[in-house]
Formats: structure tokens, C-alpha cells, sequence
């Protein structure tokens, strides 16, 4: 208890901005993952990973803000969070929207009706092959190129994910056979 009086005293000095500590950028973190983790398969994520690192900073911010107010507990309370990491969640986010920008497009130049599920994301398998409708992991993305220079045609591999890994259950997948779902895990 005399520790917890010496830390809050000294806590209690402190008046100007400080960076994310460590620690907090660790507790964040985790919050987050279990925010996103999906409550059917533990492995997977309701979001693509990519996404969970664009708004990773801001989280971050919000959290450590919460914190530091003692909204979520004691910790660095009424220690404000420096500008430049602030800034820094700003800068990040803006980066990855041009990104995902460039990256829709892309897709939409390969399949224009329909961008069609990414990697490593569950969807629905409702094709010819009827022995094997159900639902699948997105395994891997193939992009032939049109003889006669139109659009290329897009297919995609699926898979059951077993102890021992990824196992291949479905191959050269058409995108009108598959309905994508909004769970995502890496290989």
C-alpha cells in the first residue's frame, strides 16, 4: 500500500504530455485482439488483420486517453497524451486508406462485378461440386490472364484449416460460387 501512495505521488508530478508507455500499447493490443477475435472459431478474426492494424493507433489512442482519465482504471491518470502520437494515428490512417484505395482498385480491374472474398477469409462454397457445399477458408487467389484481352478470370482455391494446417478441399472456385462471410485468419 505505501508503493501505491509513492507511484500516485509521483504520478501526481508528472503534468506534462507523455508518449504511450509500453505497457499500454500492450494492454491496448490485447483489448483489441479480443475485441476482434470471433466467437465461433477463436482463431479467427471478425476483420482482416490489415484492418486491425489501420485502426490499431487510434484504438491504441482511445484506450490510452481512457486510461490516463481513469476511465478504465488507475494508471497515468490526468497525464495527457503527447501531440505527436496523436499525429502519429492520424498519419498511419491516412497512409493505409490511400493504400486500400489503390488496392480496391486494383481488384475491381480483375473482377469488376465483384472484388470477390481475400485470402484467408471464410466463405461459403455453393458450387457444381455439391458433395463439398459448405463453408471454407479462402487458401489461395488465382488471376489468369484472358487470351483475348479481356477481363482476367479470377479463381480461388478453399480449405479446411485441421491440427495439422491448412488442407486443400476445393479447387479453381468461380466467384459467383462462393459467398464470402466476415470472419478472416492468417495460414
Amino acid at each position: 500500500m505505501e508503493n501505491t501512495r509513492i507511484a500516485e505521488q509521483e504520478l501526481a508530478e508528472i503534468t506534462e504530455p507523455m508518449p504511450i508507455t509500453d505497457a499500454e500499447r500492450e494492454q491496448a493490443g490485447y483489448a483489441l485482439l479480443e475485441l476482434a477475435r470471433s466467437e465461433s472459431d477463436p482463431e479467427a478474426l471478425k476483420v482482416p488483420r490489415e484492418q486491425l492494424e489501420t485502426i490499431r493507433p487510434f484504438f491504441e489512442l482511445g484506450w490510452v486517453m481512457g486510461v490516463r482519465t481513469g476511465h478504465t482504471g488507475p494508471a497515468m491518470a490526468d497525464v495527457p497524451v503527447d501531440p505527436g502520437t496523436v499525429g502519429h494515428a492520424f498519419a498511419l490512417l491516412m497512409a493505409e486508406r490511400v493504400a486500400d484505395q489503390m488496392v480496391m482498385d486494383v481488384a475491381r480491374c480483375l473482377d469488376p462485378q465483384h472484388a470477390g472474398p481475400l485470402l484467408g477469409q471464410k466463405v461459403d462454397y455453393h458450387g457444381s461440386v455439391t458433395q463439398r457445399h459448405g463453408t471454407y477458408w479462402v487458401h489461395a487467389i488465382h488471376v489468369h490472364a484472358d487470351p483475348l484481352g479481356e477481363a482476367p478470370e479470377v479463381r480461388y482455391d478453399l480449405c479446411e484449416v485441421r491440427a495439422v494446417g491448412p488442407v486443400p478441399t476445393v479447387t479453381s472456385v468461380r466467384r459467383t460460387s462462393l459467398t464470402p462471410l466476415p470472419e478472416y485468419r492468417r495460414f
